[in-house]
């Protein structure tokens, strides 16, 4: 029989076996290019937040363990530009939960499948419902909405209350997405890109602008493009690629980098060529931000998922450690919002991804259906998330 003198004198014993952590990763290669730590090492979560990241931490300390012998253990990836809203368009959105799951995509940019009049839509179906976070652009011009036969006085009749629905939303809506190019506005693509800017310049709004067929030609969206702002569609094969017949980068390329333009891959159906990329590579221009584009008409190919993008990355020269810069921190920066996200540092969310690179053969395929075969590609093999 126990007395209330040998329960009082064990308590102290059982309160020092009790875990101190939800979930422990062992075992892993921990990668984290916000602080450039690459070191083998155990993670552990509390409270849906990174608790401690030491090179060992015993197993009976957490509640639940997971181990990552043989797997890179990174932040959550941060995909730049997805479409995930539901509406109908010339643009239909995925569910981002399923595929999250898969391919270790913790925080998603839905970029510009919206208009000011469905956002209060897209934060009450696409923000709200999904178990990852999720971030928007919204588009200043939706394609097949113009009722007026006057897109220029359409577009220009939409900038207030575009304004107006971001100033609401600064939390969940990063900017404005216009579309460039002759294959996408006719015409119309340079006082559409003049009506973006004069809209982001008023309101001190990020732009993300679509590039894709000239005219007009990459110089003079470039000159329209403001520190932070985004350049979507970098290593695209079309008119208004980075580079020229020779692989040399165009005017005001470089400069634009310079002055802090951002510049993204954004996969896609149509956006990325493989000699385009390794022109631009070439030329000492890699992208700051890897992001796939995806929606229902390239998850099945040529895009997949966000593993498969970097996968073309890496067969391409791009270093692991570099992929997962562009697909972690770089992004988190261009989003700043959440704290702690695009990195594992204690305190931050506990958005984690288990990667590895697989070796043998595999069929990597750009937008032209261009294919190569790989040596190694990158998988996910678990994804965990937290939404605080």
């Amino acid at each position: 029989m126990l007395t209330r003198r040998h329960l009082l004198a064990t308590l102290p014993a059982l309160a020092a076996q009790a875990p101190r952590y939800d979930i422990l990763i062992k075992n892993g290669e921990v990668r984290d290019p916000q602080s450039n730590f690459k070191a083998k090492a155990d993670v552990a979560i509390l409270n849906g937040k990174i608790a401690a990241v030491e090179p060992s931490i015993p197993a009976e300390q957490a509640r639940e363990t997971i181990d990552a012998k043989g797997l890179y253990v990174t932040p959550g990836i941060v995909d730049l530009h997805t479409h995930i809203f539901y509406g109908a368009g010339s643009v239909p959105g995925i569910e981002a939960d399923p595929v999250a799951a898969r391919s270790g995509v913790t925080t998603w940019v839905e970029a510009g499948s919206f208009a000011y009049d469905n956002a209060a839509g897209f934060q009450k179906y696409i923000v709200d419902r999904a178990r990852v976070r999720v971030y928007g652009f919204v588009y200043l011009y939706p394609a097949n909405r113009d009722p007026t036969g006057d897109p220029i006085k359409w577009a220009r009749a939409a900038m207030r209350p575009t304004a107006e629905v971001i100033a609401k939303n600064p939390e969940t809506l990063l900017g404005v997405k216009v579309q460039i190019g002759v294959n996408m506005n006719g015409q119309y693509s340079p006082e559409f890109l003049k009506i973006a800017r004069e809209l982001c310049d008023e309101n001190k709004l990020k732009l993300m602008v679509h590039i894709s067929d000239a005219p007009p030609e990459v110089p003079a969206i470039l000159e329209q493009m403001r520190k932070g702002d985004i350049i979507t569609h970098s290593y695209t094969g079309h008119g208004t690629s980075l580079t020229d017949a020779k692989g040399k980068l165009k005017p005001g390329v470089a400069e634009a980098r310079a002055r802090g333009v951002i510049f993204d891959l954004g996969h896609g159906l149509g956006s990325f060529n493989f000699n385009e990329a390794r022109k631009c590579l070439d030329a000492g221009f890699p992208v700051d931000t890897i992001s796939s584009d995806i929606y229902q008409r390239n998850i099945e190919g040529p895009v997949y998922d966000m593993p498969t993008t970097m996968s073309k990355m890496l067969h391409l020269g791009m270093t692991f450690d570099d992929i997962l810069l562009r697909t972690t921190i770089n992004p988190a920066k261009v989003i700043a919002r959440a704290e702690g996200i695009g990195t594992l540092r204690p305190g931050s969310p506990a958005d984690v991804a288990l990667l590895a690179i697989e070796q043998g053969e595999f069929r990597l395929v750009d937008s032209q259906r261009n294919a190569i075969t790989a040596k190694q590609r990158i998988v996910c093999r678990q994804t965990l998330f937290s939404k605080k």
